[in-house]
């Protein structure tokens, strides 16, 4: 009986991985690493014989992890040494493709000994937009011409490993809404501000906020009546110039600020957010009118997609501030410049004068606030003639609240003490010459007596 053995041996295929640094895809800058092409062997002449390369079986690097290539001519390759003897001073600087490219040509005057052959390559990052995940190629390497000498293994996988990562800066900053003028409290839209935020990243993401605390703190070297209580929801947030962004107010929960599709890898991999807060006229107008700052902490935070390579979570997160700074505004509007009380009958003369003036000023304090008035001179005058200033009263029309009525004169008098900051407050306003007073402009001669008076938050 003849039994028969058989040894079989198995290899392993030989590859080689480069891992493309993060720092070198964010600076878009050029990776150079060397690696182990093979090993040199030769049977009849230790001469340098003529060494080539080149990729087969595919025109580009194809990923093992999902769709997407790489062009072959993102990496350049030159012969580094074979053995001890170095080559790199004399070797071709050559771009791969799938033609031979020549990296040495044989010279008759060089010996070489056996050995591994080391291959120096340098990859350009600038103008490609790297996707996290592996991707290969096969390379060739073969030693020709008369001296002999061959390279093993004649090819081997060779891969880009390309990193999944998201870069945003260490720290954002403060982001502040500065409500600097009345007139954002009267535009239909409210205010906005906007924080622009640099981004470098491999893979597709969805990018989130939340804030600290569910309430805006509050400082101010201004008065105030009462500590402002703010929910951050009074602000709303979003991102101009992606097409698939969503908006809502902010919150201690994390917000999606696009649908789940996120945002694809942008261009040359780096990118700017372009993050919008806003607070509309109602919430403005009802919520941020006293001066001061108001604070919220923020986290951003961008997510990977599930479904995008590497497998697993892949979080970033930075911290920054939202302030809204409310600047001390005032303003005081007469509706009406002139105002005429007329002494026409016998009854006026007998009983006095009322004029009610609705609506006749309209104020606009964002701290706590007195309103006075005065008159700029001593009389009421017509030509040569006068009637003295104490004849009038002002003060508030029925249902007109927290104000109190002055007898005018060019001393300033109050009309309402420290009333909450407001915006577009408008106050009825009564002006008359009772019947007590009647008698100073008895045997007065007929005309138009007039006086200038002022309205202002100060007493001069």
């Amino acid at each position: 009986m003849l039994i028969s053995i058989g040894h079989c041996i198995s290899f392993a295929r030989a590859q080689v991985t480069i891992n493309l640094p993060q720092a070198n895809i964010q600076g878009r800058t050029d990776y150079i690493e060397s690696f182990t092409g093979g090993q040199y062997s030769f049977t009849l002449i230790a001469l340098l014989p003529t060494i080539s390369t080149r990729a087969i079986n595919s025109t580009s690097f194809v990923s093992t992890t999902g769709g997407g290539t790489v062009p072959l001519n993102v990496t350049h390759l030159k012969l580094e040494k074979i053995n001890n003897l170095s080559l790199l001073g004399s070797s071709n600087d050559v771009t791969l493709s799938t033609t031979d490219q020549v990296l040495v040509s044989s010279l008759a005057t060089v010996s070489v000994s056996a050995g591994p052959v080391i291959l120096n390559s340098r990859f350009v990052t600038a103008n490609q937009t790297w996707i996290a995940g592996i991707y290969k190629t096969t390379l060739s390497l073969t030693a020709s011409g008369i001296l002999g000498g061959s390279i093993t293994p004649a090819s081997q996988d060779f891969s880009i490993s390309v990193p999944g990562f998201i870069s945003p800066p260490a720290s954002i900053g403060t982001t502040s809404i500065l409500i600097n003028d009345l007139s954002y409290y009267r535009a239909a839209n409210g205010i906005s501000s906007n924080s622009v935020i640099p981004l470098s990243t491999t893979v597709p993401y969805i990018p989130s906020i939340k804030t600290g605390n569910t309430q805006f703190s509050f400082s101010s070297t201004s008065a105030y009546n009462a500590l402002p209580v703010i929910p951050v929801s009074t602000v709303n947030t979003t991102l101009t110039g992606i097409a698939n962004a969503t908006s809502g107010a902010l919150s201690t929960t994390d917000q999606s600020l696009t649908n789940t599709s996120g945002i694809a890898v942008p261009t040359n991999n780096n990118q700017s957010l372009t993050y919008s807060y806003r607070i509309g006229a109602s919430q403005l107008k009802t919520n941020f009118v006293q001066a001061g700052t108001y604070t919220v902490p923020l986290t951003y935070s961008w997510n990977k997609l599930s479904s995008a390579y590497p497998s697993g979570s892949l979080q970033a997160q930075a911290n920054g501030s939202l302030s809204v700074v409310v600047s001390d505004l005032g303003e005081i509007v007469a509706n009406q410049q002139t105002v005429n009380l007329a002494f026409a009958t016998a009854n006026d003369y007998k009983n006095g004068v009322n004029l009610n003036m609705p609506a006749h000023l309209k104020v606009s304090k964002t701290t706590p606030y007195n309103l006075y008035v005065r008159a700029t001179s001593t009389n009421f005058a017509s030509g040569g003639n006068s009637i003295p200033l104490n004849v009038l009263r002002i003060g508030p029309m029925a249902g007109q609240s927290g104000m109190n009525t002055i007898t005018l004169s060019t001393t300033a008098q109050q009309l309402i003490q420290n009333a909450d900051p407001v915006i577009d407050r408008n106050l009825n306003i009564l002006y008359s010459i009772p019947a007590s007073a009647t008698s100073m402009l008895l045997n007065k001669p007929a005309g138009a007596y007039s006086a200038n008076i002022i309205f202002s938050f100060v007493a001069p």
